[in-house]
């Protein structure tokens, strides 16, 4: 899987979650108060489940969840 369908699969878990069209992958999702704290670690519960991968959050960095460009970077 491309990092391209990647994004556009964690668009679309984003727009189920939160019922609400995706940004753009490079929009600061948290500065953009898209989501809270608790939204966010819901999302990457969905996004771990889709794709079937482990993303620790203990051992993540805040930065690394801000845009759903940087997720897809982290689930590919």
């Amino acid at each position: 899987m491309t990092e391209q369908e990647i994004t556009a699969r964690i668009q679309h878990i984003f727009e189920q979650a939160f019922n609400v069209s995706a940004p753009a992958p490079q929009t600061d999702i948290i500065d953009a108060a898209l989501i809270d704290s608790v939204a966010l670690v819901a999302f990457l519960f969905e996004i771990e489940k889709q794709f079937g991968v482990e993303m620790p959050l203990e051992s993540l960095e805040i930065d690394e969840f801000r845009t759903i460009e940087s997720i897809a970077r982290l689930v590919g």
